[in-house]
C-alpha cells in the first residue's frame, strides 16, 4: 500500500511502519518474514543516452520475527536495510579554484547502513497502544573518484574514502483504535524519532597513476546526524474486509544546515494512501484471512535540493497476498513503479520498477498464561 501504515493494525502480519502496531498480533502465534527486492532503473536527462541509461540489482529487503509475549504485549526483532548506496558513472567535474574549468571524472560508490531492531508494543485500556523501537545502526560506505589531470590527460589521481558508521537509534509510536459502529473500525496513529548522531570513522587513501600512496590516513572520529522525524496516519476498515489507509511523514533535514557544491539538504515530506481488500473464510465461527489485494499511491519531496530544484518522488504500488494451501507459508508479491527527479535544470530523472517478494511463516506458539482472543 505504498508503504502506508502508521495507522494500520494487522493480527497476522508484521507491520513495521509504527512500533505500536505489534500489540495487535494474534495471541499464541509466531510469525517470521523474509523479503527480497529486484529493481530496474532507467535514467533520463543530459548527457544520458541509450547506451548508458539503465541499471538493475537484487537486494535483501527484510528479515523479521514477531510474537505476542503476553495478552497485551507484542514484540518483534529483525534486520532491515536502513540506507544504501550503489552507483557508477563518468561525468565532467568542475575544478575547484578555477573559473569554468572541468576535468574528466569517474565516480563509484557502494555500501549502506543496516538496522538491527527490537520492537515492543503494549496495549492499554483496550483502545490505546504505545510502542518503542530500539535499533542499532551499523555499516560502511565506500566511495572512489578518479580524476584526470586537465593539463596532462594521461595522468590520473584516485581518491578512496571508506566511512564506517554505527550507533543506537530510537523511534516511538502511538495508536488509538476502536469501533465506529458494527461495520466500521478505525485506527489513528503517530510516530516520532528524535535527532540522533551516528559515530563516523573515515579512512582516506589517495593514489597516483602508479598506485603510489600520496596519502593514507584515518581521519578523526566525527558524527553523522539524523534529523527529527514525525508521522501521522489513519485507517478505516469496513466489515473486516475493506481497508483505506493514509499517511503523512516529515523529516527536518533543513535543521542540519548541510550543503555542498550546487546542492543542500532540505526538509522532506511524503504523503501516501492505500486500499486493501481482504479475502476471508469462516472456520468454526471464526473469520480467517486467506488472501488480500492491495494498492497505493505516494508523492513526496526528498531531502535533496540540487541546482535550486527540489527532488520529487512519486509512484504507485499494487500487490497480492496468498496463503499456501498445503503449508504454513504465505506469499506477498508487490509491484512498484515510480519517478524521481526531473530531466531538466541539469538534473537526471529516474524511472524505476521494483518487484518485491515477501515470504511469511506462521505457526502456533504454545505460551502459558495467554488466552486466545
Amino acid at each position: 500500500m505504498a508503504n502506508t501504515g502508521i495507522g494500520y493494525r494487522n493480527s497476522r502480519s508484521l507491520i513495521s511502519n509504527n512500533p505500536a502496531s505489534f500489540s495487535g498480533l494474534e495471541n499464541q502465534f509466531f510469525t517470521g518474514e523474509i523479503g527480497i527486492r529486484a529493481k530496474l532503473v532507467n535514467y533520463y536527462g543530459t548527457p544520458i543516452n541509450a547506451n548508458n541509461n539503465s541499471s538493475s540489482d537484487i537486494t535483501f529487503k527484510r528479515f523479521a520475527l514477531g510474537i505476542k509475549l503476553a495478552k497485551h504485549w507484542g514484540t518483534s526483532v529483525g534486520l532491515v536495510p536502513f540506507s544504501s548506496e550503489n552507483y557508477e558513472f563518468n561525468a565532467p567535474q568542475p575544478v575547484l579554484g578555477t573559473t569554468g574549468e572541468f576535468t574528466n571524472a569517474y565516480s563509484q560508490g557502494y555500501g549502506g547502513i543496516n538496522r538491527v531492531y527490537w520492537t515492543n508494543a503494549y496495549e492499554l485500556f483496550h483502545h490505546l497502544s504505545i510502542g518503542i523501537n530500539t535499533s542499532y545502526l551499523f555499516g560502511s560506505i565506500s566511495q572512489k573518484t578518479i580524476l584526470e589531470n586537465p593539463n596532462t590527460p594521461s595522468t590520473y589521481i584516485s581518491t578512496n574514502r571508506n566511512t564506517f558508521l554505527s550507533d543506537f537509534y530510537f523511534d516511538y509510536g502511538l495508536q488509538y483504535f476502536g469501533k465506529i459502529n458494527k461495520k466500521w473500525d478505525f485506527t489513528l496513529g503517530a510516530t516520532f524519532a528524535n535527532k540522533a548522531n551516528l559515530r563516523s570513522e573515515n579512512h582516506i587513501t589517495i593514489l597516483n597513476i602508479d598506485s603510489v600512496a600520496l596519502k593514507d590516513e584515518t581521519l578523526n572520529e566525527s558524527t553523522l546526524s539524523l534529523p527529527n522525524s514525525y508521522g501521522v496516519g489513519f485507517s478505516l476498515t469496513k466489515n473486516k474486509k475493506y481497508t483505506f489507509v493514509a499517511d503523512y511523514k516529515y523529516q527536518d533535514w533543513a535543521a542540519l544546515k548541510y550543503s555542498g557544491f550546487n546542492y543542500s539538504l532540505q526538509s522532506s515530506d511524503r504523503i501516501s494512501v492505500g486500499f486493501e481488500i481482504s479475502k476471508r473464510k469462516n472456520y468454526y465461527n471464526t473469520s480467517v484471512e486467506t488472501g488480500y489485494l492491495h494498492a497505493g499511491l505516494y508523492y513526496g519531496n526528498s531531502y535533496l535540493n540540487v541546482y535550486g530544484q527540489s527532488v520529487k518522488d512519486m509512484g504507485a504500488t499494487i500487490g497480492v497476498g496468498l496463503n499456501a494451501k498445503r503449508s504454513l507459508l504465505s506469499y506477498n508479491i508487490i509491484l512498484q513503479y515510480g519517478m524521481k527527479g526531473m530531466d531538466s535544470h541539469n538534473l537526471i530523472q529516474e524511472r524505476y520498477f521494483n518487484f518485491t517478494l515477501v515470504l511469511a511463516y506462521r505457526e502456533f506458539w504454545n505460551t502459558k498464561g495467554v488466552k486466545m482472543n
